[in-house]
């Protein structure tokens, strides 16, 4: 149930980012799809009873990609979405710090932050589209 809750959320983000969210929708879903096809191999290559090396790299490249295109970005949605991927690494890197950390509250930490992304996306695509809607119609 989860697995297709993801599932639809990702398509439904996706769509509307690349409909709606302009150059920067469509670089983010670029970047966001990437990072799904690696996270497949990169989980099952480690447990989570120490930090997942390669998920963390999977993690580490999405935050660059996103922390890019944050830069570059003339609206404001790609700061909400680079921050929920900077606490997904910041999960990694509790792992690092605290050998005894819990595998479950680990797998819960690092891929719960997917959910927030991608309803920043969605809401905030749809707020930057009602500012400027805004702007080109204020008196």
């Amino acid at each position: 149930m989860l697995a297709a809750s993801f599932w639809l959320l990702t398509v439904m983000a996706c769509l509307f980012a690349a409909i709606f969210g302009g150059r920067e929708g469509r670089w983010f879903v670029g970047l966001f799809l990437s990072s799904v096809v690696l996270t497949i191999p990169a989980q099952l290559a480690g447990s989570w009873h120490a930090t997942q090396f390669w998920l963390a790299m999977v993690d580490i490249l999405l935050l660059a990609g996103l922390v890019w295109l944050m830069l570059r970005a003339t609206c404001y949605w790609p700061i909400w979405a680079a921050a929920s991927q900077f606490l997904t690494v910041l999960t990694h890197c509790v792992t690092l710090l605290l050998s005894n950390f819990s595998d479950r509250i680990y797998a819960g930490l690092s891929t719960v932050w997917v959910i927030p992304l991608l309803l920043f996306t969605i809401i905030g695509i749809e707020l930057d589209r009602k500012a400027r809607h805004d702007r080109a119609y204020a008196a």
